[in-house]
């Protein structure tokens, strides 16, 4: 579902860094895409969280990235296992009670610092089919995921424009979700729309599915994803929006105005439906 530059304003190493182009080189934007979801009884949010890194800044990230790992013998950094002390980071000992103190702390760090940029697209799901119509359905599917990566390029496109225009993005998905083949069949329709200016906006050189533990960057994505997911079933439904984690409130100081953010709900998310006029809906059906 593309959507214009105007309409977006409202809705508040397995590839090399460098390709050849006519005028020289052209900068690979290394970006990772994770998928979160947390839910209860009651409620649930699915984020796509998306981190930009520069080739540099990235090397720069993956070395104290792996000590850290090494440190717990662990293949990957899960947040779902690393906040509450499960699998591979258990923590079964006072030595790795003291590391998870340690670690922690110095995570956010480690991500705020390197990245580029860091953006965050929700929906609630139960609320996106509720909301969504019939004729939305059929035109542009169910997949939230798939609706929120479609987001995701779209925004990056356009903050690419403003900021690195020259460069082009390397996109890392982690693979296994059940909707994988529809997102990657979407964005390579976005990828070649040559009858519109999507192709151009996202700038999209490679769109990649990748096992995690193979690309560090998802493992960043997946700690944006799952906090942001905590803070809002935690903190936002409660009114207390303003009292994060001390880490997550670490993070997003030391990342400063790296993050930006589209929560599609409400009227957002009524607004997000709006955007396709009803006559080309019920012409589709």
């Amino acid at each position: 579902m593309p959507l214009g530059k105007s309409q977006l304003a409202d809705i508040v190493p397995l590839l090399e860094d460098v390709m050849p182009s006519r005028n020289g080189f052209i900068v690979m934007l290394k970006t990772y895409l994770d998928l979160g979801t947390k839910r209860d009884q009651n409620d649930g949010i699915m984020t796509v969280a998306s981190v930009i890194f520069k080739p540099t800044k990235y090397k720069q990230f993956i070395r104290p990235w792996n000590r850290l790992l090494a440190g717990w013998n662990a293949s990957a950094f899960h947040a779902t296992d690393f906040y509450p002390g499960a699998q591979e980071f258990k923590r079964d000992t006072q030595a790795r009670k003291d590391l998870f103190a340690e670690d922690s702390q110095r995570i956010p760090a480690m991500i705020g610092r390197h990245v580029q940029r860091i953006l965050l697209i929700s929906f609630r799901p139960e609320e996106f089919d509720r909301v969504a119509s019939p004729q939305w359905k059929e035109k542009f599917g169910t997949s939230v995921h798939c609706h929120a990566v479609q987001l995701c390029l779209l925004s990056n496109g356009y903050w690419r424009q403003e900021h690195c225009r020259l460069e082009k993005f390397a996109y890392f998905m982690e693979s296994g979700d059940a909707d994988e083949g529809e997102v990657v069949k979407t964005v390579e329709r976005m990828r070649h729309d040559n009858g519109s200016p999507t192709a151009k906006v996202i700038s999209v050189s490679s769109f990649t599915s990748v096992e995690k533990g193979t690309a560090r960057g998802l493992e960043a994505a997946d700690f944006v994803a799952w906090h942001w997911n905590k803070h809002y079933m935690d903190k936002i439904r409660d009114g207390k929006g303003d009292e994060p984690r001390k880490d997550f409130a670490a993070f997003v100081q030391i990342s400063e105005n790296k993050i930006d953010q589209i929560f599609a709900t409400g009227d957002k998310l009524k607004f997000l439906f709006s955007l396709v006029p009803r006559d080309v809906l019920e012409a589709s059906v």
